[in-house]
């Protein structure tokens, strides 16, 4: 991807979200919906409750809901998990990522649910709270419900960007990772 003054060049390679309604998956179950739509998919109960978990922990900041999404026994994956079991909360987690970070809304591009799994595909838009530079993370999660609260959540998140966009990692970090070299 080039970027230029006054344009923006996506590769023809890079998907764009998909269209549409949801469709039944062979369970009755809806199986996708892209772009999600939190007030007109009540259908998608596994999505909602990921949705209220990102709007109230993520966005609001409501450290009180990840008790009410997730028991002390959610197993939880990703590039975060090391710091979030078992030496402390996942709630400390939150609100130590939260705090790099200036105000946070999450939008999901594509849902996807079965019985008991739910997964998203999630843009992030926030700013570099010391100059207010905005810019955006994109993500997957999955996770498994169990009796309404998170059992299993597994994250991918671009962190990579976000510390470069905070100026953690300088820019281009990742082409320059690409060649061998190490980040000094």
């Amino acid at each position: 991807m080039t970027k230029t003054a006054s344009t923006l060049h996506v590769s023809p390679r890079r998907a764009s979200p998909a269209d549409g309604p949801a469709q039944p998956s062979a369970e009755g179950y809806p199986n996708m919906a892209a772009p999600f739509d939190p007030d007109g998919c009540t259908d998608m109960p596994l999505t909602s409750l990921l949705h209220f978990w990102f709007q109230e922990v993520w966005c609001k900041g409501n450290l009180d809901a990840v008790d009410e999404v997730m028991t002390s026994e959610t197993l939880i994956s990703g590039a975060v998990s090391a710091l979030a079991e078992p030496e402390c909360e996942y709630s400390e987690v939150v609100a130590t990522l939260r705090n790099l970070l200036g105000p946070i809304y999450v939008t999901f591009s594509h849902a996807m649910e079965t019985r008991d799994w739910v997964s998203v595909r999630l843009q992030v838009d926030t700013s570099d709270p010391k100059d207010g530079h905005g810019f955006q993370i994109t993500g997957q999660v999955m996770a498994r419900v169990e009796d309404g609260k998170i059992a299993e959540l597994h994250s991918n998140m671009d962190y990579f960007k976000m510390f470069e966009q905070l100026g953690q990692l300088p820019p281009e970090a990742m082409a320059i990772c690409m060649t061998g070299e190490r980040l000094r």
